[in-house]
């Protein structure tokens, strides 16, 4: 059984979020005006040295006028905002106190990526995106205060391989989300292996929210540093998250780990921050998955697909989570996925198809959740109906 919902956090291709509140920092004494910051922030993505995103100005829409907060012009490497670094791109602008309930990037030109061999490639910007990335948001800046936004650009689910080979093509299909620093909180902890208690380095981890049917959403996504240390911010308070991990080491023989999610956290203004630790096993036996997805039928869609397998929590019940996460791959006239290295067992595929409309909202379809028996030494082969 296919699902398909309406998104109306923005327009672009893959499911536009924003999760902003009410800015509360001292600013402007102004009775009329506000100030705003706004930080640009990035999760991790493999396969890619750099991907290299032109942003021209970054707007905010005042009933209908578009005010310029700042005009950056300039090309950031988004990889290098991971990890708890962040780029400053509007800095004290001045606006209207009042609500607003939309933001803007504007891109120009120049947008590449570098490939893990070095190898430079252009990275094509949607003609629907001409207007700008659009952030529907919903909240007040009040006079004499600053509100601190923080724009998470995800690499990881922004960029969609079309013609794969010689003549490939990288499109940007952009996944963002925006939140208030001022109502998030945070997770941290470490992850190392279980027998020789070394930490796992550049290990994915998810936060995600379970929503009332049991479905998984991915919040936010990072990577273990070389300690085996993460730091998972700017989660919006008031929703509840869970850890979940399935570590993979990359090496001349890959090492890959048993998946573990953590119990329930709670995030609210008066316990913002929790610590998250776990050690796991690895294991010998991996396997592979892939296969084929209906392909799209305009330039205007995107495709994900999301590994999923159920997971005990230590003290909060089992349920099924997102282990893995991946873009399809889109030839002349097949699309395909694959996962590589996994943990022989049970999981679960599904794909998520975004559509963006003409009037600015994106439409997702999801497909029914589809079994998969991973094997040792083997490659498991599950197409997926969009």
């Amino acid at each position: 059984m296919r699902r398909t919902w309406n998104v109306t956090a923005g327009t672009a291709v893959l499911g536009l979020v924003a999760l902003v509140g009410c800015g509360g920092n001292s600013g402007s004494s102004s009775a009329t005006t506000g100030t705003m910051n706004v930080h640009l922030v990035d999760g991790p993505i493999s396969g890619y040295q750099q991907v290299n995103v032109n942003i021209q100005s970054v707007e905010i829409n005042n009933g209908g006028n578009w005010i310029t907060l700042a005009s950056p012009n300039k090309t950031t490497n988004l990889l290098s905002l991971t990890g708890g670094v962040s780029e400053l791109i509007a800095s004290g602008a001045t606006l209207p106190a009042g609500h607003y309930s939309q933001m803007r990037l504007i891109l120009g030109s120049g947008n590449n990526v570098v490939l893990s061999d070095g190898t430079t490639q252009p990275l094509k910007v949607p003609s629907g995106l001409q207007t700008g990335i659009k952030l529907v948001v919903s909240f007040d800046v009040a006079a004499g205060t600053t509100a601190d936004v923080w724009i998470d650009f995800d690499a990881a689910h922004s960029i969609q391989v079309v013609q794969a080979g010689a003549s490939g093509m990288y499109m940007l299909r952009p996944t963002v989300w925006a939140y208030d620093k001022t109502v998030t909180g945070s997770i941290s902890g470490t992850l190392t292996d279980s027998a020789t208690t070394k930490p796992l380095g550049d290990a994915t981890v998810y936060a995600e929210t379970l929503d009332a049917s049991g479905n998984a959403r991915i919040a936010r996504t990072t990577t273990t540093d070389a300690n085996g240390a993460y730091t998972l911010d700017l989660l919006p308070v008031g929703a509840t998250y869970y850890i979940v991990s399935q570590p993979q080491v990359e090496g001349t023989v890959p090492v890959s780990y048993d998946a573990k999610a953590s119990d329930a956290y709670a995030l609210s203004a008066a316990t913002p921050v929790f610590t998250y630790n776990a050690a796991f096993t690895a294991d010998a036996a991996l396997g592979g998955v892939g296969g084929g997805l209906t392909p799209m039928a305009t330039a205007t869609q995107s495709d994900a697909v999301n590994l999923l397998q159920p997971l005990a929590t230590p003290a909060s019940g089992s349920f099924t989570f997102i282990v893995g996460s991946t873009m399809a791959t889109v030839g002349t006239s097949s699309e395909t996925y694959a996962f590589a290295n996994l943990p022989a067992g049970t999981y679960n595929l599904q794909a998520i198809r975004t559509t963006l409309n003409t009037d600015g909202t994106t439409t997702q379809s999801v497909s029914a959740l589809q079994p998969a028996t991973v094997t040792a030494g083997l490659t498991a082969t599950v197409n997926l109906g969009l």
